[in-house]
């Protein structure tokens, strides 16, 4: 893009546009514009929707931001970044750019709670949760709420609902605004709003979107170990978690490593690299059915027509597993399932293996008998290990993820290849003792 020289008309006319954009179309554009385009906006811009914008901006193109910005400039950005977005931001900066702010621009009180929220482990609740809530006492009238309400500085949104604790700040439940507003005549303790769920700043981020989903929050308290309020977590930082820990599940599925980059811009050897990872792991566990066919190859010479049924069975088989791992990680999310629900979960897919496997076997036998006109024995040994290839691939696929779970590993990391390998060992283990069985070889 090429730079231009704007007229005052012009300017007027870019300011009056891009203070009507939303923050995330802004930063779009910051990042494609050249550096003297990129410091007119800068210019134009408000600065609560700057702070707002920058907040949007990949780490590069904060840090391009800031070496644009003035001393004055970048004192204004500062100081308009709630606390944990100052904290993203000096994550993502270089070290030399974020010791300048920490020294220079930021002042005591704002960097003692940077320090702390710096000091929470990474995707932990309070590597996420903000301090800048409003909580008043649950002897305080409505009118004296109205009143630290009109008073704060707060974003309107952080507003629409009002903490409320005892004297000694320990959380009681909350008042929605309208509320408080609507009942100048009732107390606060009446128009209080119970505490569905709360959580504790060293535990994992992934808690705050399952409780939010679970509880239909809109915000999640953070308390310490002594159910004191120190933060909370907004709706936008839970859907960011969401997308986050979504990203994570479909790479651990499909057996590759999440991508830090966008698909486009991270190298293709950084993107085959972590996706070699799995697929050398997977290689090397085939050998196990490579090992298997090897000891049965008097079998498979005896009925060469075995052969033409093994990848079906092995589709089957994965398919299967990972349709109850899916089912089972889905409701382990949502609360629905636990480790102590592992003998229901293996009755519940040994069922649904049997009449699943019963409809597959009654179209596999006719399909057989009409399509490759088979032997009726190698339809029954066919026929017999498709039904029992398909209950142990669901009992397996459902098992593993709570076993995970157990373990404190994440369940989506047995949903993917790893079900596959073990599925596809075992089938080839059941195919060929039942063919041994019924066919006499």
């Amino acid at each position: 893009m090429t730079e231009k020289n704007y007229n005052v008309d012009q300017l007027n006319k870019i300011q009056e546009t891009i203070n009507k954009m939303d923050p995330v179309d802004i930063a779009d554009k910051l990042e494609i514009l050249p550096e003297k385009d990129v410091a007119i906006w800068i210019k134009l811009l408000n600065k609560d929707l700057l702070a707002d914008a920058f907040t949007e901006l990949r780490a590069e193109n904060k840090a391009r931001i800031v070496n644009i910005l003035s001393e004055e400039s970048i004192k204004d950005l500062v100081r308009d970044l709630d606390e944990d977005e100052l904290v993203d931001t000096l994550q993502e900066l270089p070290a030399n750019i974020t010791k300048k702010l920490m020294d220079t621009h930021i002042d005591d009180n704002r960097r003692k709670v940077v320090n702390e929220l710096l000091g929470y482990p990474q995707e932990s609740v309070g590597s996420i949760m903000t301090v800048n809530f409003l909580s008043v006492k649950e002897t305080d009238s409505p009118k004296s709420a109205l009143d630290k309400i009109m008073a704060s500085k707060l974003d309107a949104e952080k507003l629409e609902q009002i903490w409320l604790t005892d004297q000694s700040l320990v959380l009681i439940g909350f008042v929605y605004i309208a509320d408080i507003i609507r009942n100048q005549n009732k107390s606060l303790k009446e128009l209080a709003k119970s505490i569905t769920a709360t959580v504790t700043p060293y535990e994992d981020q992934e808690v705050v979107a399952k409780l939010s989903y679970r509880y239909d929050l809109g915000e999640v308290p953070v308390v310490d170990s002594e159910n004191r309020l120190i933060g909370i977590v907004p709706a936008e930082d839970v859907i960011d978690v969401v997308h986050d820990e979504l990203q994570e599940d479909m790479s651990n599925i499909t057996g590759i490593s999440d991508q830090s980059e966008s698909y486009l811009e991270e190298s293709s050897f950084k993107i085959a690299k972590t996706r070699t990872t799995w697929l050398i792991i997977c290689l090397l566990t085939a050998t196990m059915t490579g090992f298997i066919i090897h000891r049965y190859e008097s079998l498979l010479a005896s009925a060469v027509a075995l052969t033409a049924y093994i990848p079906m069975l092995m589709d089957s088989g994965g398919n299967a597993g990972s349709q109850a791992s899916t089912t089972v990680i889905t409701s382990l999310y949502s609360g629905e399932l636990s480790v102590k629900d592992f003998f229901k979960v293996v009755a519940k897919e040994a069922s649904i293996g049997l009449i699943t496997g019963i409809i597959l076997v009654i179209i596999n036998f006719i399909r057989l008998m009409i399509l490759d006109q088979a032997q009726i024995r190698v339809n029954l040994t066919v026929s017999i290990t498709l039904i029992l290839t398909i209950i142990f691939s669901k009992v397996m696929g459902g098992i593993l993820p709570l076993i995970a779970d157990k373990l404190d590993v994440d369940p989506t990391v047995m949903a993917g290849p790893l079900i596959t390998t073990v599925v596809d060992t075992l089938v080839l283990l059941i195919y060929f003792e039942v063919a041994s069985l019924l066919l006499g070889i």
